[in-house]
Formats: C-alpha cells, structure tokens, sequence
C-alpha cells in the first residue's frame, strides 16, 4: 500500500511539472523574460524589422501555449495594424489579449484598437459590392437598347402626325403596350384641302424699279485755318513754366499760342524762348 502511494505521489509532481513548462517540456519563464520576446521587442525598435519583430512574438505565442501570451499578442495585433495593414489578424491578436487579461490597465486601450480594426475591416469591403463590370456592362446595354426604342416611337409618332418622317426600322419591341393599345387602328390622315384660288386677274410681273442715283455731292474740305492773330505782346518762357500758365496768364488758348509760335511740341520748350502771343479772344 505504502509502494502504491509512493507512485501516485510521483506520477502527480510529474504532471505538476508538465503543467508548468513548456510544450518541449521545460520549465516556462515570465513572458516578458522569454528571449523571443527579449528579441521582438528589440527588432520592433529597428527600423525595417518588423517583419522579424512579428516573428518573435508569434513564436513566443507558439511556445507559452495555453498559458497564453498577452504581451505579445497585442504587440502582433499593433504590427497586422499599423504594418502589415491586416485588421483581421490584427482583431484576433486584441481579441486574444482581452481574454487573457480583461482586467488589466491596457484593457481599455486594447478595446479602442479592436474598434480601430473593424473600421479599417469595413472600409475594405466595397460600398456598391453588387456593382461589378458584368452588372454595369449589363446596365449600359439596357440602356442603349431604351433610346432605340424610344427614338423608333418618336418617328412612328411623327409619321401618324402627317410630319413625313420616315419610319425607323424597328427591333424587337422591348416595351410591351396594353392591348387596349394596339387593337386601336392608327387615325387616317386628315385630307388636305387645296388652297382657294386667286379671284384677280393674273397681274403682270412686278415691275423692277431702279434706285434712285444716289445725290453727288462734293467732297466737302475742311476750312483751312486762319493764321492766328498776334497782338505784339511777347513771353520769355522762364524756367518751370508751362505752356498752359502762360496761356491762363495773357488769357488765350494753348492751340493758340501753339499756332501763333509754330509750336508742335508743348514739352519741349527751352527755357529763354521768345514766345509771340496771339490777340486773345
């Protein structure tokens, strides 16, 4: 009896130490103490290694087993994310977290990044999925076969109109017309009355009238105009001064003292000149 408990109480450290080691049967560490964490964690800091880094999380995940990773799913849930642009990996990694530690202080963080994921999740499902080439083509034809159909009923309703459009050739009917419709023959055309006829006399043809010559006039020429007048007065154009002071001072116009000085150039009046001044109005 004392041998049989003696193998019990083996068999059972056994199992106890099974239960705390690994799948290769060693002794498991605290997950932040696992070298492939030790290595995600630096790799994730590498610019460029994140693939790698996303590796040794996964295969610390791998290794802990049912004793769960935390840590490391939610560094791989932030790596499908943000990296590898997968929010469904990314949803199961945050998923996983949440149930190994709901309680923890990262737990509401973690909620904000499973809501993330759906978001990005539903923006990659497209708004119209029913709207695919074969539905469009099948749309486009439709609608070119509807403005035949409509343009032949547009020529057969200006044909019973007496408009004398010719009839377009028609393709097989795509609207159907109740039968009320199409029992009801088309309406004759209304006859055509002859115009009365003209009560008087065949007039002769219009006489053509010539027009009229057009009045010759001279060309009239334009007065030519009278030297201006000069009254004996003179100016000696100071410096600064302008043509138009000098007129606003001996009260004539400028064209005036201009036609009685040969002047064809206001501006350019030097300084001493003898201007003549014209007999005023």
């Amino acid at each position: 009896m004392t041998v049989r408990c003696k193998i019990a109480a083996l068999l059972a450290l056994a199992l106890l130490l099974a239960g705390c080691g690994d799948r290769s049967g060693q002794p498991l560490l605290a997950e932040t103490d696992e070298p492939y964490y030790a290595e995600g964690m630096q790799l994730k800091r590498q610019q460029g290694r994140l693939p790698e880094a996303l590796s040794a999380f996964l295969k610390v995940i791998d290794r802990r087993g049912t004793k769960g990773a935390p840590q490391s799913h939610l560094e791989a849930g932030e790596i499908y994310l943000v990296q590898m642009k997968d929010p469904v990996e990314a949803y199961h990694h945050f998923r996983r977290f949440l149930v190994l530690e709901p309680k923890s202080k990262e737990a509401e963080f973690v909620r904000g990044r499973v809501r993330v994921a759906l978001r990005e999740f539903a923006r990659s499902i497209p708004a119209n999925p029913l709207e695919d080439q074969s539905v469009r083509l099948q749309v486009d034809d439709d609608l070119v076969r509807l403005r035949r159909e409509n343009d032949e009923l547009r020529a057969q309703l200006a044909t019973l109109r007496g408009g004398g459009a010719v009839p377009v050739p028609r393709a097989p009917r795509m609207i159907t017309l109740p039968e009320e419709i199409r029992a009801t023959p088309a309406p004759a055309p209304l006859p055509v009355s002859p115009p009365p006829p003209d009560p008087s006399p065949i007039s002769a043809a219009p006489q053509r009238r010539e027009p009229a010559p057009a009045a010759t006039t001279a060309p009239q020429r334009a007065p030519a105009s009278a030297p201006a007048r000069t009254s004996g007065r003179t100016h000696t154009v100071r410096p600064k001064e302008t043509l138009f002071a000098i007129s606003r001072q001996y009260g004539v116009t400028v064209q005036e003292l201009m036609a009685a000085n040969g002047i064809s150039n206001p501006s350019a009046i030097p300084v001493g000149t003898v201007l003549k001044i014209p007999g005023g109005r």
